[in-house]
């Protein structure tokens, strides 16, 4: 059961980070994202490890704020429960259209490690032809699940 703090609002939601300097624990992966973005150098398929609760989605979520992503544009998917060759399928048809509320569109895939093998080669296939309107993130708790040709 979840902690909430009296007006329903779960805790974590509650205190979840919303920009990179609130984020604790991370520096060298904060200063690199922080880089990225004020080099307008973020690349557009990134592969997020740690452990869960290391900051993983908030850390894609706070890129989609930086890049200029608008909520219909920001597509989370968790491998978990949707991890067929259909969802990848999905957004190889979508990822040409061009952004509805903002300057691009992101996929993040959270843990995707758990994609069937044949998701990850149809995945690979994205990652390679990615336009420049789209940014893949991929957050992972278990990279050694992943296709090598994704992981590099």
């Amino acid at each position: 059961m979840s902690e909430t703090n009296g007006d329903g609002m779960e805790l974590y939601l509650r205190y979840r980070p919303t920009s990179f300097k609130q984020m604790l624990g991370q520096p060298q992966a904060v200063q690199m994202l922080e880089d990225a973005v004020k080099r307008n150098r973020v690349p557009h398929a990134l592969l997020l490890i740690g452990g869960s609760g290391m900051g993983k989605t908030t850390s894609a979520r706070i890129l989609k704020s930086k890049l200029g992503c608008g909520d219909f544009d920001f597509q989370e998917i968790n491998a978990a429960d949707t991890r067929g060759i259909d969802t990848v399928r999905d957004i190889r048809q979508h990822m040409g259209l061009a952004p509805v509320s903002g300057k691009c569109r992101i996929w993040l895939i959270d843990e995707c490690h758990q994609l069937t093998r044949e998701s990850q080669s149809a995945l690979l296939k994205a990652l390679e032809d990615t336009p420049r309107h789209v940014y893949f993130m991929l957050a992972t708790t278990d990279p050694q699940k992943l296709l090598a040709t994704i992981r590099t």
